[in-house]
């Protein structure tokens, strides 16, 4: 039985669409684009302008759109190259788009886009999260409206979002589905804050609440906390209960079914799985091992 045991384990974990390549490309891409957001932050005298911004808008674009080619690549390679593990995530990327198309007023903070972002990451893993968010971000803004310059930081926000579900990966299900609920509120106001970032900083002022160049880090932080307050916290808020209520209602059922689809590690699978293979095979399987070996079929 421990064979069959062995051998159900390693096709399970062929299926799930998460390993270090993909870990460290995500990595890679979450690190550059919390830099380039960030840059107001952690060196304010040397931040781009909105001119210059604009300018490398493009190249920001072509770079988050490679760098999304080779988190799929090498989610591919770590599934064992089997393109059917990335179908789910490729589904739910279609699904976010006609959500966002459909279902987003977008009004007063109205939007359900980080949900199945935030599913994907509970189902397969921060890498998955981030695919689907961001991916869903390019191709959702494609779908309803004109690319603008921002559209590389919305897709790292949104990527962003759905690596949180990453963090409920390893719990059961209806644990990770009830934990999802304040993560939404956590998602929504975080997500205001880093979106604040595109212009804010790009706009130097004289109040307590703008940017201001030359500042230490925290009292730079301290300050868009404060503009953040005063301009968009409500509708971020706003973001979270909705992503909330959502998850609250179709989160637990989806979770299930997303996980079955990518073959996620979990316990009642694996058993499944195990119980599959017959043990009368497995005596088979290795007598067959041993006649091969005696009559040099092996060599």
């Amino acid at each position: 039985m421990s064979a069959a045991q062995h051998g159900g384990e390693r096709w399970h974990r062929v299926a799930v669409p998460h390993g270090w390549r993909s870990v460290v490309v995500v990595t890679a891409l979450v690190v550059s684009g919390l830099a380039w957001i960030g840059w107001p932050i952690w060196d304010g005298l040397t931040s781009p302008s909105r001119a210059q911004a604009q300018d490398e808008a493009p190249w920001l674009m072509a770079a988050l759109v490679c760098g999304l080619f080779a988190l799929g690549v090498a989610m591919w390679l770590d599934a064992g190259r089997r393109l059917d593990a990335l179908a789910p995530l490729l589904a739910l990327i279609a699904l976010n788009t006609l959500l966002r198309a459909v279902l987003n007023p977008a009004a007063a903070g109205v939007e359900f886009v980080h949900a199945l972002p935030l599913l994907a990451g509970m189902a397969a893993g921060a890498p998955a999260g981030f695919l689907v968010g961001a991916g869903s971000a390019l191709a959702s803004t494609i779908a309803v409206g004109e690319p603008a310059t921002t559209l590389p930081t919305q897709a790292l926000v949104w990527g962003l979002s759905g690596m949180l579900g990453g963090l409920l990966w390893r719990m059961r299900p209806r644990a990770a589905w009830l934990a999802s609920l304040p993560l939404a509120l956590v998602a929504g106001v975080g997500s205001g804050v880093l979106l604040n970032l595109m212009g804010w900083g790009q706009e130097p002022g004289t109040t307590l609440t703008s940017f201001y160049s030359g500042l230490p880090p925290a009292e730079v932080a301290s300050r868009l906390w404060s503009y953040t307050q005063e301009t968009s916290l409500v509708y971020d808020l706003t973001r979270g209960v909705t992503t909330l209520v959502l998850l609250a209602a179709v989160g637990h059922p989806v979770l299930l079914a997303l996980r079955r689809a990518v073959g996620t590690d979990t316990p009642t699978t694996r058993a499944r799985i195990h119980e599959e293979i017959a043990p009368d095979a497995v005596v088979r399987r290795e007598d067959r091992t041993r006649l091969d070996a005696l009559w040099g079929h092996d060599s």
